[in-house]
């Protein structure tokens, strides 16, 4: 390719086509096969030409559409996507001469060409889809005015039929061309643009149609907007009066007559046409076309329907040839079922069992699912009740679906007609139209049921039009529940839940209508539920509980629609479910562990989702109330069940039993068939690795249930088995267990021996003998030479010992026996030399933060002389957020738990840590310094994270009196530098629970160093004091009467109302009343209002005297919230 400039022409120059245009093509062809280079010059072409619209006209122009090529297909479809963006269809000024007229030349070239019944024939779909979407934007441009008639155009100029015959007026239109396809196709194409570009666009094909220029944008969008209603309102027949500044829209051409009742009708036409094929001289190829063309007719029928005028949407023969297809579908089961069947490539040829040609079988079922969508929308279009049943009632299709599927009266009492519909029995060759007639099922279903619960009002009677309705719909919904298929099933589960909710509010009017002869109606239909989902509920035969499988994690969220319908019902009627269940256990084969798989799984989940739906919650503890229920769950736990071969049904099982292990506790000996079960070869080593893994939560969560009384009598048996799982003898072989399951059954066992009342001695050679192997694990690796080579490798290994210990101890909340007390103080010790020869691990730094905070509460005190080492280590190597969070955590909770007893453990560490924040903050912020820009959000978020656990930290050492720190002989240097910290945290930081906490900081100092008793060193509490009044009250008050901080959000105002209690507090403080009262008021009228002036006029005196006479923490917030808002009354505060 040339990389020669182009020649722009002059208008003049384009009536000659030349050179130019020439090389343009060769650009675009370019370009059309991926030559950035191409795209680029044209990019540039399509900027500087100043005739670029015509350039475009004339390669339209250029060579005849009679014979397709790829070259001039390319170029076609350039010069149609560039129209497509030009101007023409973006300027807000309708009055442009010029647009007008190329848009009525584009108009005439498009026309002439789908015209060609050659050009159209050879036109590929991605131009003649082009093309529509380009007549699309020329109807939303310029019609009613510059083009009057665009729909009657374009069907006569693709030999269309006009259509108008629905509505009784006849038609002098040329019928539909049955040879070729190319003009209806065409046709459709139009009409579905119409509806994209006019009736629902999307929204970014706004923002493409509009400029780059602001102003132009908005104005254009606006024009585009605006006329898009214009276009609809006269396609509907209305008359827009523009010569008033209130446009009125009226009603100006009969309903027959306008454009909105053509495209119905045409549609229609085109529906009718292709779906009746009553002459057998067609070959089945030519069938399954037009049924195709039917197809598509009623895909873009569907998009009409939903805002056109409800007479035409409604019309009698409209909604007849729509119910007629809808048993077009056709029967019989192909040889390849469901899906399959219908997603196979076009050119393949399935043969059903009638022998007719499955492609022709595919094209009857999708025409019946379109025409099933079409009445959806019908049925859902938007009105009041009273009209709605009306509609619904004068549809019939409720008894036309009854009929098709052989559900109705007249067929239960002997009518022999065949079943068109079949939604009793799973039917490859119509599973699409199946589909659709249950989405449709379900629209009526809610459309319909509000109509019902107001029709007592007009004195409902089981005569009346709306209850046989009720009566027929509920067949139908309960079969399409039935059905043995989710897409089915799952279609209609919105309407039957609102059918329950409605049976809920309303059981007396359910009862009296359907009743009669002594029957209870709800509890009638509950029942019938209640057996569908009973059914329903059962995962199938190759079901392989693979939870990351998309098809099976469908099959999965199924079900769990289900189980909330289950739910419902069990919310309203228990004692009905509980029947139910009864009923379930004793239909399944005995003993239980010789159950199907599907019959045990279904009764257990049953069981197991019942209390999820009683009320009031807790509903597993209100379902232990019922007497059924206790009796079936003692059952279960004296069955084999546990001893079946599946894993899901003993998982189940399992679960359930956490879930209700209140009734172990009332009935202990249950517990043995359990926990044997539940540790043995069904549960902790059972094959499968997932229910090893998922065993290991249960068992813990069980014996945190039951408690320890309950378990005291298996602690040994447990453990010992825990252990032997763990640590097996020599020559023993047992199935592994991932490290991180095992962490539960280490918790487990540090319950079981902390909990259940073991003796001292006792629990001390059980916790010996479970950390005795990780302890000698850990000195093996220790002593290894290959330590450092492969310390990420170690690591890990030791990592997950140390964590072993962590999680046993979680079995003594508070002071375990001394024993135990030795035990662990040993491991400490031991895990410490793994932090020492590992420093820069961070998993070893975590996990040995983790273990010293459990430490904390385990060993108490003793723990104290432990923590400077670690700390160091830390601090030394602290290379992330995490271990700044970590050692935030380990100080604040020394703090919390031994106040002033942990400053000297944490005494040498407070400066490191301050230091290690600020270092990751400035490595944060490198990240973006050399850019000289702002950082992005995240970064900022991520700095305030790691400056928020140091205001956190020293907010808890002031909060638990572990202040000591602050004027140590390790910290006194850089006290000013702590309150300067905490000072720019509680001023300048944006974050309001920030500020909150380091004003607390200041709150908590305050009150501890301004009492009279004080032993804090008299130097260090007046520099304390003097800071106060110089650099953090100032800066307060600077922050708070800033026009920024708006003191009516609830956080902020949080910040004021800490600001005033530090106030308070000063002013009560040993430097008296008379300092707070001269160095306030001098603050206040040197600071504050050479900043901003004072707020309302009111002089600094008022203020100062308010400050001063406020007698509480309220009083002075009052005064500083006055003063804020500018409202301040010194007579206020008396």
């Amino acid at each position: 390719m040339h990389s020669t400039p182009l020649k722009s022409p002059s208008t003049s120059e384009l009536s000659q086509p030349g050179n130019y245009l020439a090389q343009l093509e060769n650009v675009i062809q370019h370009a059309a096969v991926g030559s950035q280079e191409a795209s680029q010059r044209l990019d540039v072409e399509r900027v500087r030409s100043d005739c670029w619209i015509e350039v475009c006209l004339e390669l339209l122009q250029r060579h005849g559409w009679g014979v397709s090529t790829a070259q001039h297909d390319a170029i076609t479809f350039y010069a149609l996507t560039a129209l497509q963006r030009s101007p023409l269809f973006k300027s807000d000024d309708p009055s442009n001469i010029k647009w007008s007229t190329l848009r009525s030349q584009l108009r005439t070239l498009l026309l002439r060409t789908i015209s060609h019944f050659p050009s159209l024939q050879s036109m590929p779909n991605f131009v003649s889809t082009k093309v529509a979407v380009i007549l699309a934007l020329l109807v939303r441009e310029d019609y009613p005015t510059a083009w009057t008639y665009p729909f009657k155009d374009v069907s006569s100029a693709l030999s269309v039929q006009n259509g108008r015959s629905m509505l009784g007026v006849a038609s002098n239109e040329c019928g539909l061309n049955t040879e070729d396809n190319s003009g209806i196709l065409m046709y459709l194409r139009f009409l579905d643009c119409i509806s994209d570009e006019i009736v629902f666009p999307a929204a970014d094909t706004d923002k493409d149609q509009t400029t780059s220029t602001p102003a132009i944008s908005a104005a254009s969008a606006q024009h585009i907007s605006s006329r898009r209603e214009q276009v609809k309102d006269v396609m509907r027949g209305f008359h827009i009066n523009r010569d008033s500044q209130n446009p009125v829209v009226e009603t100006s051409v009969p309903l027959e007559h306008t454009d909105a009742a053509h495209i119905i009708s045409s549609l229609l036409d085109a529906i009718t046409t292709n779906a009746i094929t009553n002459n057998d001289a067609i070959t089945l190829s030519k069938q399954e076309a037009k049924h195709d063309i039917a197809s598509r007719a009623a895909m873009t029928l569907r998009r009409y329907l939903p805002w056109v005028e409800l007479q035409l949407a409604t019309h009698p023969g409209l909604v007849q040839c729509l119910l007629y297809c809808l048993g077009l579908a056709a029967t019989g089961n192909a040889v390849a079922t469901g899906y399959d069947s219908l997603e196979t490539d076009d050119k393949d040829v399935l043969i059903s069992d009638d022998g007719s040609n499955s492609s022709d079988t595919k094209s009857c079922t999708l025409l019946a699912a379109e025409c099933a969508n079409c009445l959806q929308e019908i049925v859902t279009r938007g009105m009041d009740e009273s009209k709605k049943e009306a509609l619904l009632i004068d549809l019939d299709v409720i008894d036309t679906l009854c009929h098709l599927t052989g559900l109705s009266p007249s067929s239960r009492k002997g009518c022999t007609s065949k079943v068109k519909l079949d939604i009793t029995t799973v039917d490859g060759t119509q599973i699409e139209a199946v589909i659709a007639v249950a989405e449709l099922i379900n629209a009526i279903g809610l459309e319909l049921i509000p109509c019902w619960e107001l029709e007592p009002t007009r004195s409902l009677t089981p005569s009346a039009p709306v209850t046989m309705l009720m009566k027929q719909w509920l067949e139908l919904v309960l079969a399409c529940l039935l059905f043995d298929d989710i897409d089915v099933s799952g279609a209609v589960i919105d309407a039957t839940s609102r059918v329950l909710a409605s049976v809920e509010r309303h059981e007396s009017l359910w009862n009296d209508i359907y009743g009669g002869n002594g029957e209870t109606f709800c509890e009638r239909l509950i029942n019938r539920v209640l057996i569908i989902l009973h059914e329903r509920m059962k995962y199938p035969s190759t079901f392989e509980f693979d939870y990351e499988d998309d098809i099976e994690a469908e099959e999965e969220m199924y079900r769990s629609q289900l189980r909330k319908l289950y739910q419902r019902i069990v919310a309203r009627s228990p004692h009905l479910v509980l029947d139910f269940i009864r009923q379930c256990f004793f239909s399944l084969i005995q003993p239980l562990a010789n159950s199907e798989t599907h019959d045990i799984e279904v009764a257990l989940r049953l069981v197991h989702h019942y209390g999820e739906g009683r009320r009031p919650p807790p509903g597993a503890k209100t379902a232990l109330r019922d007497g059924p229920f206790r009796e079936v769950l003692m059952a279960l736990h004296r069955s084999n069940v546990s001893c079946h071969a599946h894993r899901e049904v003993l998982l189940l099982y399992y679960d359930l039993s956490v879930r209700y292990a209140a009734i172990l506790k009332e009935f202990p000996e249950l517990l043995s068939n359990l926990l044997g079960g539940l540790t043995g070869t069904q549960g902790l080593q059972h094959p499968h690795a997932r229910a090893r893994s998922r065993c290991c939560y249960l068992l813990l969560r069980l014996v945190k249930s039951v408690g320890g009384k309950t378990m005291r009598p298996y602690v040994e048996v447990v453990v010992y088995g825990i252990q032997n799982l763990l640590f097996p003898p020599e020559g023993v072989q047992v199935l592994p267990i991932p490290f991180n399951d095992a962490l539960y059954l280490f918790e487990t066992t540090g319950i079981l021996l902390g909990t259940t009342g073991l003796d001292d001695n006792l629990q001390q050679r059980c916790a010996t003998a479970v950390l005795t192997p990780h302890v000698q694990s850990i000195e093996r690796i220790l002593q290894s030479l290959d330590l450092q080579r492969d310390a990420e490798v170690y690591a890990e290994q030791l990592s997950m010992s140390i964590s072993a210990i962590a999680q046993l101890s979680k079995g003594w909340q508070s002071h375990p026996p001394p024993g135990v007390q030795s035990v662990l103080a040993a491991a400490v010790d031991i895990s410490l030399k793994v932090l020492v020869a590992l420093p820069k691990s961070p998993l070893i730094r975590n996990r040995m933060a983790v273990l010293l905070q459990r430490m904390i509460l385990c060993l108490g005190d003793e723990i104290l002389p432990k923590v400077p080492e670690f700390l160091q280590i830390v601090l030394l190597n602290c290379t992330t957020e995490e271990d700044v969070l970590d050692v935030s955590q380990l100080i604040n909770q020394l703090c919390i738990k031994f106040k002033e007893g942990a400053a000297p453990a944490i005494d040498s560490s407070i400066l490191p840590f301050l230091q290690r924040v600020l270092a990751l903050q400035l490595s944060e912020s490198s990240v973006v310094s050399s850019e000289s820009v702002t950082p992005p959000p995240h970064l900022v978020t991520e700095q305030l994270s790691i400056r928020k656990q140091a205001f956190s930290t020293l907010q808890h050492v002031a909060t638990h009196n572990a202040s000591a720190v602050f004027y140590s002989e390790n910290n006194a240097g850089a006290f000013e530098d702590i309150l300067r910290l905490m000072n720019d945290g509680a001023v300048a930081v944006p974050d309001p629970v920030m500020k909150k906490t380091c004003i607390m900081f200041f709150g908590e100092l305050t009150r501890g160093w301004g009492s009279d008793g004080c032993t804090v060193p008299a130097n260090v509490r007046n520099g304390y004091f003097d800071f106060i009044y110089e650099v953090f009250i100032p800066g307060m008050l600077s922050c708070i009467l800033d026009i920024s901080f708006n003191a009516k959000d609830a956080m902020r105002y949080r910040v004021l109302a800490e600001f005033s209690a530090v106030l308070w507090l000063v002013k009560q403080s040993f430097r008296g009343h008379a300092e707070f009262h001269s160095l306030v008021s001098k603050l206040i009228e040197n600071v504050c209002f050479k900043e901003a002036g004072p707020p309302s006029g009111v002089s600094p005196t008022i203020i100062a005297t308010g400050f001063q006479k406020a007698g509480s923490e309220k009083d002075m917030e009052l005064c500083l919230m006055a003063w804020k808002v500018g409202e301040f009354q010194c007579t206020k505060i008396d």
